[in-house]
Parts: structure tokens; C-alpha cells; sequence
């Protein structure tokens, strides 16, 4: 019985022991945060290979199409949208034919066009505008005062947020087009199917482009003159002129992109 009971005492300090080191006490890390953080995994490592040792993977075998894949499939659900383009651009190169990818591909832009979209409305205070914040001298001193005149406004926070305004605009109009054309591609895999063509033009209404919506509608109306939608398509046309001519007249000098259409 004695045996028995020292037994019991010796595995309760092991796991005494071992609770110290897994919260971390008396040390300047804690395991039980890297448990909770998701950094340690109890059973396995989580569910799936991770970007590097994926893109390890590829850099070995770089014609092998199925890790090119899954590398892109990763970093889309990882959010890491460039990254995803890029790996599934690659991938397509290979397999030019696969529409299931290029769907996934769509799916990254439309993501990417959300946060330009977001970018463009609320651009980002630009790192030089706090150059008007560093004064060496006080600035209620008369020499402090005749420095602040001199600041050059193209450094004011309003000035530089309009140029980023206009590059993200840029931007933005660059990924609308790139989404549409990944439907485009579709469409031509698929010369029969109106329905893919006429996906590619509602992405750009989805995007807010609806410039290029109505340019596309024009070459579904042309391309599939017989189809049963080329009616309401015909009506839809009508519309997004208004709607464009108002956007235009409303604010003529606003470029790019316009409101989101149906």
C-alpha cells in the first residue's frame, strides 16, 4: 500500500512540475498564452501545412500544379489577397483550363476590390504629413511662427490624402478589370454559355464600375442577339445611362468609378 501511495506522489509533482512550466511560471513566456493563442496544438499541427513550408514545397517542385494550388488556396484563406493572385496566376498558367480556379481566383478579386473600395473612401493619413507636427522650436516663439509659414502645403494631411486618393482610384479601377477579365476568361473557355459573358459584366456593376458594366452589356447584346435576357438587358442598358449621366452632372469631376448597380 505504501508503494502504491508513493507512487501516486511521484506522478502528482511530475505533473506539478510540468503545470509550472506549461503556465509559465517564473519564466518570461507562458505556454498556456501560446495554447490559447493557437501556437501550440495538442493533437497534431493544426490541420494543414502553413504559406512556407508550402511555398518550400513549390520552390522544390515548381512544376508540380496541385501545390501550386493548394498555395494559392492557402493564402486566399489566409486573407493574404496578392499573394493569392500571384500563386493562382501561376497555377492557371499551368492548368488554363481549370474554371473552378479561376471562379476561386474571382472570388480573391472581389475581396481586393472591397478594400481599395474601403481605401479610397477613408485613405490613410500619409506618413509625411507629421513632418508638420516636428517643430525643433517652440511654436508660440516669434521664430517658430515664421517656421510654420514656411511649411509647404503640398506636406498638409488633405493635399497628400488626395494623392493617395487618386493612386488608390488607380488601383481600384486596375482591379475591377482584372476581375472582370477573369470571367472573360471563362466566357471564352465556354463561347456557348451567355451566362458566363453576362457574369463578367455584372461583376463590374457588383464593383461599382458602371461605365464598364454598360460597355459589356452593349458587347452581350451584339454577341447573343437571340439570347432570352438580351431584352432585359437591352432595359437594363437604358437605366445605367440615367444613372450615369446623374452620377456625371452630380459631380463631374469625380473619376473612376461610380455607385454599385444591380
Amino acid at each position: 500500500m505504501r508503494r502504491q501511495t508513493r507512487w501516486v506522489f511521484a506522478v502528482l509533482a511530475v505533473v506539478f512540475a510540468g503545470s509550472f512550466v506549461f503556465l509559465g511560471v517564473g519564466s518570461g513566456g507562458s505556454a498556456l498564452t501560446d495554447f490559447l493563442n493557437g501556437n501550440i496544438h495538442l493533437f497534431g499541427s493544426g490541420g494543414g501545412p502553413s504559406e512556407k513550408s508550402l511555398e518550400h514545397k513549390v520552390a522544390k517542385d515548381p512544376t508540380n500544379a496541385k501545390l501550386r494550388l493548394q498555395l494559392a488556396e492557402l493564402f486566399a484563406k489566409n486573407n493574404h489577397s496578392g499573394q493569392a493572385i500571384s500563386a493562382y496566376n501561376a497555377y492557371l498558367k499551368m492548368k488554363p483550363t481549370d474554371t473552378s480556379a479561376m471562379n476561386e481566383l474571382g472570388n480573391v478579386y472581389a475581396g481586393k476590390v472591397q478594400e481599395l473600395q474601403s481605401a479610397v473612401q477613408s485613405p490613410p493619413t500619409p506618413p509625411l504629413a507629421a513632418i508638420n507636427g516636428v517643430s525643433p522650436i517652440a511654436s508660440n516663439s516669434t521664430l517658430g511662427t515664421a517656421i510654420s509659414t514656411l511649411t509647404p502645403p503640398e506636406l498638409g494631411t488633405t493635399v497628400l490624402q488626395a494623392g493617395e486618393q487618386t493612386q488608390l482610384q488607380a488601383l481600384l479601377n486596375k482591379a475591377i478589370q482584372q476581375h472582370v477579365n477573369v470571367y472573360l476568361r471563362i466566357a471564352k473557355l465556354t463561347p456557348g454559355d451567355s451566362s458566363a459573358f453576362l457574369a463578367a459584366a455584372n461583376t463590374a456593376g457588383t464593383d461599382g464600375d458602371i461605365a464598364l458594366q454598360i460597355k459589356m452589356y452593349q458587347q452581350f447584346v451584339v454577341k447573343y442577339p437571340t439570347d432570352p435576357l438580351t431584352p432585359d438587358v437591352k432595359r437594363n442598358i437604358k437605366k445605367l445611362e440615367k444613372q450615369l449621366k446623374s452620377a456625371q452632372t452630380t459631380s463631374p469631376t469625380t473619376a473612376g468609378t461610380t455607385g454599385a448597380t444591380g
